[in-house]
């Protein structure tokens, strides 16, 4: 089993989510070149349970989280 927390605070992701309660699934790759770095975040329209362990995922629980994310994220 694995346990998802929010990339941000912490928070544990419960086994079922609450209702009205959607955690947000997204991407922070960064990719490095010998000329340049290139940072991309992306995040998904919905939640899949099958593309949570994949390179470079990111689990945020609210849009509060997301957003702070966004801000502390170093710009490359």
């Amino acid at each position: 089993m694995v346990k998802i927390t929010c990339d941000n605070c912490g928070e544990e992701r419960p086994e079922r989510s609450a209702a009205g309660k959607e955690w947000i699934l997204g991407y922070d790759i960064e990719m490095e070149s010998p000329n340049a770095i290139q940072r991309s975040l992306r995040f998904l329209d919905r939640w899949d349970n099958r593309r949570v362990l994949e390179f470079g995922a990111i689990h945020l629980c609210c849009e509060q989280c997301k957003s702070e994310y966004k801000t502390a994220a170093p710009a490359a």
